[in-house]
């Protein structure tokens, strides 16, 4: 606010001249002929409102210069409290059995108390209508002992001691329900949209209670809020699979920003985790009164309020669990700029510990629904490889017992058939068995390991490889803490994705194998990961493959089975790490692993070397927009698309 907002300052004279009147005022109460005066009286009355409504006319002076719309309507309370409580005060001074001025006095300085300790306008709102609730109530009980009074003599002090204990105890009985009925009108009188809102977020937290699926939240949080009509924009974000940023789920009003990437807008989500609710007010109000020294602080909280702005909202609440944020709701109605109570607000938070506990119990269901499928899948498997493995055995057996020895003659044709048997059976047993691991639960043992030394061993085994000779093979594999694991199941990864690319590159070129340690967010919180990149300068993938690339029995090989990928794919994400994949056609293909990296492990790493290890910018790839890959049985993988190499 502007300097002239408040009252012009007043001269040392004048200070000096008031102070010496006021006490020689005091002084002279203690003269008898001088205080019992009448001119006496009518003076010091007069110095004394003088100085009350000069001090209500310096609150009006502030009221009209103030540019805050906020300060504005708080001095709007206290200036027509003020005319209220100085004008009866004199009333009652000049007119005896009048005690209204002292009724007045003391709800303003409670008033007064309040509009210093709450810095939300609509508490006081809140609070206007507590009073009416406390002052209905008042009136009743009153009344009944009016009734008494009327009823009984004051003669009869038996009876009258008889019924104040019979009118007590009924009180008593009848209070709390009557107290229920009294805010429950004065809220459908004063509050009607609040009453509204509250009965029906009490509906939808009984509703929520009975979803399973976490893709019904969104519509029935929407739609209770909507029909509230308490707000005119609301959005759902819910957290990627991967951490990397929170997606929109559904929103009411115009659409708000589609997706929150977690390190572009770090400061507003780590607030939200730390402090579950955020509003527009509170973080302007905290700006106003920031020093200009601590500049770093008021940049983060501007950063904070253009998040807010691209989310069209006015509040914003934390979805969490298991110390997790799992999602934010944002609310904004465009009729009042401070749209919500505090009371309000602590029903919207309801409304989130519910979505939350909901989002978990669904994640449980899933992953019990995921293992009943593996289990089931895994036994018909199972049962599919015992019922091929064994006609298969007897069919290459067969074939085998047809070829002839070395010093034998057969016809060429019939033995180039009978290698073609053994071809296809062996291959066909293969894919059994690749069945048979994607369909299998994992049972691995993860322990600390150096994923640079599986590396090194299966880049051993990838130069024996057919075609490995005419493919530059170069690494630059970084010093970097360890990470958990099963080493078997990663070096069957990095096999495959290594001789994924030599198959895409049978004229030759280059494979770059590479590790590096990738700051990014996870869930809402800061995490480190193991980055290892296979890069490659092949044929690259066509657009409308990439999709699919992770689906089972999905290939473009004529002898693939189409299974590798998602095996590897699986096997990542029972590490906790994802899979990401950019390509592009006749420039090549690079695909990078990422397994996280326990924060201990990240913290001994660090202090072992005395500083952080060499992590280049790769935030931006976690930034990316993602899309969903339908996978076998509605099972979904995580496929990020990329800017082209």
């Amino acid at each position: 606010m502007g300097d002239d907002a408040g009252p012009p300052p007043l001269s040392r004279s004048t200070v000096v001249g008031a102070v010496v009147f006021y006490l020689a005022f005091c002084f002279s109460r203690f003269i008898d002929p001088i205080h019992q005066s009448t001119w006496f009286r009518l003076t010091f009355g007069a110095y004394v409102f003088a100085g009350l409504y000069l001090s209500v006319y310096y609150l009006y002076r502030r009221y009209r210069a103030t540019p805050s719309r906020v300060e504005k309507i708080r001095l709007r309370y206290l200036l027509v409290g003020g005319v209220a409580t100085v004008s009866t005060a004199l009333l009652e001074s000049l007119v005896d059995n009048i005690t209204l001025g002292t009724i007045f006095v003391i709800v303003y300085l409670y008033f007064l108390s309040q509009t210093l300790v709450r810095y939300r306008l609509l508490d006081l709102n809140e609070l206007l209508g507590r009073m009416v609730v406390l002052g209905a109530l008042v009136v009743i009980v009153t009344l009944i002992y009016v009734v008494l009074l009327i009823w009984v003599s004051p003669e009869q002090h038996g009876l009258f001691f008889f019924n104040t204990l019979v009118a007590s105890a009924a009180i008593l009985i009848v209070f709390d329900p009557l107290r229920s009925r009294v805010e429950a009108a004065v809220n459908r009188w004063m509050f009607q949209e609040k009453y509204e809102l509250s009965r029906r977020i009490q509906n939808l937290r009984a509703d929520l209670m009975n979803v399973i699926d976490a893709r019904g939240i969104g519509p029935k949080v929407l739609a209770a809020l909507e029909d509230s009509r308490r707000v005119t924009h609301a959005a759902l974000y819910f957290v990627d699979p991967d951490g990397s940023g929170y997606e929109l789920s559904g929103h009411i009003g115009p659409k708000p920003e589609a997706r929150l990437d977690a390190i572009a807008h770090r400061s507003f989500l780590e607030r939200l985790r730390r402090y579950t609710v955020l509003t527009v007010e509170g973080i302007e109000q905290e700006i106003s009164i920031l020093r200009p020294s601590r500049g770093e602080e008021k940049e983060s909280l501007t950063l904070i309020l253009r998040t807010l702005e691209l989310m069209n909202a006015s509040v914003a609440l934390a979805i969490s669990g298991e110390d997790q944020l799992l999602g934010i709701l944002v609310l904004r109605d465009e009729r009042l700029r401070e749209a919500f109570s505090s009371d309000e607000i602590e029903l919207f938070r309801g409304v989130t510990a519910s979505v939350g506990v909901t989002l978990q119990n669904s994640q449980v269901y899933e992953r019990m629904k995921e293992r009943e499928r593996l289990a089931a899948l895994g036994q018909m498997a199972a049962g599919l490889a015992h019922e091929i493995r064994n006609p298969l055995g007897s069919i290459k057996g067969a074939a085998q017992y047809l070829l002839p020895s070395a010093d034998q003659s057969i016809d060429p044709s019939s033995r180039e058939f009978l290698n073609i048997i053994v071809e296809e059976v062996d291959r066909l047993n293969k894919t059994v068995s690749q069945f048979l691991d994607y369909a299998r639960p994992y049972r691995g043992e993860q322990q600390p390991l150096d994923v640079n030394q599986i590396l090194r061993k299966t880049l051993t085994l990838i130069e024996k490889e057919e075609g490995a000779s005419k493919v530059e093979i170069s690494t630059n594999l970084a010093d970097l803490p360890p990470v958990r694991a099963d080493a078997e199941q990663l070096r069957q990864v990095f096999l495959n994705l290594m001789l994924n690319a030599l198959q895409a590159m049978p004229s030759g070129g280059k494979l770059h194998v590479s590790t590096t340690l990738r700051r990014a967010t996870r869930r809402g919180a800061a995490a480190a990961f193991f980055e290892v990149r296979f890069k490659d300068t092949g044929a690259g993938i066509p657009p409308e493959n990439l999709k699919d690339l992770f689906v089972p029995f999905f290939t473009t090989k004529d002898q693939g089975t189409g299974l590798g990928l998602p095996i590897s794919q699986r096997i990542i994400e029972n590490h906790g790490g994802t899979i990401e994949v950019r390509s592009r056609v006749g420039v090549g293909s690079t695909f990078t692993v990422l397994l996280p990296v326990e924060a201990d492990a990240y913290a001994g790493f660090m202090e072992s070397h005395k500083g952080p290890p060499p992590i280049p910018d790769r935030r931006t790839p976690l930034s990316m927009p993602s899309i969903e890959i339908p996978g076998p049985t509605g099972q979904t993988g995580r496929y990020r698309r990329h800017e082209p190499l």
